[in-house]
């Protein structure tokens, strides 16, 4: 992020009008074809903005963050940790503020999980020089959950649906549900467990994480697809 952080720490940052602008010309070709607009991985107060005022005006646009945009900040980099090093990049508190009010409004839509693996070695590389992208799969319901449900921003319920079923309706697709019949397609989770995040807890190959070593609370215990079961975490 272009700011104080990169200015301290000798970066290159990336500006926020990098992102702000390309948001604001999608949103002005949705307005003038009629077409449905997506905006991924959002990260800045200022597209935020653009996204609820094009909604209020009957544009098809809809959006998304990450769990790590909602937790952490350009700050976080002050370390040259390259599990801080991602595109978007992370920005500033009052940025990572406007994201959690988007979701508590509804001006974004879904939560994803960003997931970039890379090799430890490349990750290794001076933070300059080290690939962008952090994983995010594993810990996406847990670190989302600790920092917005533990904290009061938002209900589970309103979590479940920004991780599940508003994702399938962005999509296209009818959401999985508990009736007879339907495909099981189901996350076992326990919202009150409280783990610290390892690499030994990781099934990617990847370990370019920015929650290990922290705890967090809520954990998914299992999950099926199509019936069958295809993660578990054996804790």
């Amino acid at each position: 992020h272009e700011g104080s952080w990169s200015t301290r720490l000798g970066l290159r940052g990336l500006p926020a009008a990098a992102e702000v602008s390309a948001v604001a010309r999608d949103i002005e070709l949705a307005r003038l074809t009629g077409a449905r607009l997506h905006v991924p991985h959002v990260t800045c107060g200022a597209s935020v903005q653009l996204i609820r005022a094009a909604r209020a005006q009957g544009v098809q646009v809809t959006a998304e963050t990450t769990p790590h945009h909602i937790t952490f900040t350009h700050a976080d980099c002050r370390t040259y940790d390259t599990h801080f090093k991602m595109k978007p990049p992370l920005r500033s508190d009052d940025d990572r503020l406007a994201l959690i009010e988007a979701l508590q409004d509804g001006t974004i839509s879904a939560i994803a999980s960003d997931h970039a693996p890379h090799t430890v070695t490349a990750k290794e590389r001076t933070f300059a020089h080290a690939p962008f992208g952090v994983i995010g799969l594993e810990t996406a319901f847990a670190a989302s959950h600790d920092r917005l449900v533990v904290n009061g921003d938002l209900s589970l319920g309103r979590l479940i649906e920004l991780m599940s079923t508003a994702p399938a309706r962005i999509l296209g697709k009818s959401p999985a549900t508990l009736s007879t019949g339907s495909d099981a397609d189901l996350v076992i989770l326990d919202p009150a467990e409280s783990w610290e995040v390892s690499e030994g807890d990781l099934r990617s190959k990847g370990r370019n994480c920015p929650w290990i070593g922290r705890s967090l609370t809520g954990r998914v215990r299992s999950t099926l697809l199509g019936g069958r079961e295809t993660f578990n975490c054996g804790a």
